[in-house]
């Protein structure tokens, strides 16, 4: 059983601390704009040909953050790993790449120059999101069996 490629299981809960406040960060800077001040760093490149350009850095953090947050959730190990457990991961990872590549071939089809960018800009989160759901949900199920049984 090769489980050493996976994040020890004190990463999951990191995950789950960190993936609602940055999702949320990232929605309201995606829909609304929103920026920290703080994250600003004035000079950061030169934007017309003399005229240095601010450039905020919240979209970056947000970005990369609820993607390490998801990373964590979903490739941190159980508190019981075992054989099954791995046959599940990878029954889930490859359901949630069925379903980023419908996705992606669905979005193609239907969004159009910059509604494109920003639906694979979500579209990135897809993979991690389905595999989480779908993992969790099927570990639930099993739990809930055994438990009766």
């Amino acid at each position: 059983m090769l489980t050493k490629i996976l994040l020890p299981h004190r990463f999951q809960f990191i995950g789950w601390i960190l993936f609602f406040p940055l999702a949320i960060l990232l929605t309201f800077n995606s829909f609304y704009s929103y920026e920290i001040g703080w994250l600003t760093w004035e000079g950061f490149r030169i934007g017309d040909i003399f005229t240095p350009s601010d450039e905020n850095f919240t979209n970056e953090i947000s970005i990369v953050g609820t993607f390490l947050s998801l990373f964590f959730i979903a490739f941190s190990k159980e508190k019981q790993e075992d054989e099954y457990i791995q046959k599940l991961r990878l029954d889930s990872l490859l359901i949630a790449f069925y379903i980023y590549g419908l996705l992606t071939v669905i979005g193609t089809l239907v969004f159009y120059s910059f509604g494109y960018l920003e639906f694979m800009g979500f579209n990135m989160f897809s993979i991690q999101l389905v595999f989480i759901i779908r993992f969790r949900w099927v570990m639930y199920r099993q739990q809930k069996t055994l438990t009766l049984i």
